[in-house]
């Protein structure tokens, strides 16, 4: 049973080597959307939605959330309860979905079956001038608009990886496989990530 993360930087081309795979394995892939709707029926509860980034990453920020926290906020208690279930609620999707071969494209989905036995996990990066050129070039935007759009994602998907977790989404130590995408077409990665997994099984 193979099971891929596959963590992308902003302006790679994450999602369509995640479909490619998926496609070519026969599983299903499981973006930040499948991920979310699996959330509302674990936890109804939770008002999780798909801005989970701008959560983590401070919509109220550390001393806001104190502030609130101490004037008896109802919202903030509801924000600090959520910041507090997240990391759990993710490790229990991420485990749930795990059981049986998926290819799961989520910044985080690495950290939460860091010790599975079948898992290949993977980050897709490039420089970051590559990357604003391929922003530029898919969103139809100018180079400047789409340099503000690349750091903008690096620094939520960085700070969601480190809320949640308390690791660094850049560091290759924590991935089976890093990738140069500005390096190699879909289809090459796709024979990579291939490759990884069956370098995995005859190990």
């Amino acid at each position: 049973m193979a099971i891929w993360t596959i963590s992308a930087q902003p302006g790679t081309p994450g999602r369509a080597a995640a479909a490619e795979l998926a496609a070519h394995a026969g599983v299903p892939l499981l973006d930040r959307h499948a991920l979310v709707a699996l959330a509302h029926e674990l936890e109804p509860g939770l008002a999780v939605d798909d801005d989970v980034e701008t959560l983590v990453c401070g919509r109220l920020n550390a001393l806001a959330l104190s502030l609130a926290t101490g004037a008896g906020s109802i919202e903030a208690f509801r924000e600090l309860e959520l910041r507090r279930a997240l990391p759990e609620l993710a490790r229990t999707i991420v485990h749930e979905v795990s059981r049986h071969p998926a290819v799961i494209l989520a910044a985080g989905a690495f950290a939460c079956l860091r010790d599975h036995p079948a898992a290949v996990h993977v980050r897709l990066h490039a420089p970051r001038e590559w990357r604003i050129d391929e922003h530029a070039r898919h969103e139809l935007v100018d180079r400047s608009h789409a340099a503000r759009a690349i750091d903008h994602d690096d620094h939520a998907q960085r700070e969601l990886v480190r809320g949640l977790y308390r690791l660094d989404v850049d560091d290759p130590r924590l991935y089976s496989l890093v990738v140069d995408a500005s390096r190699f077409p879909v289809d090459r990665i796709l024979e990579l990530l291939l490759a990884a997994v069956a370098k995995r099984v005859t190990a």
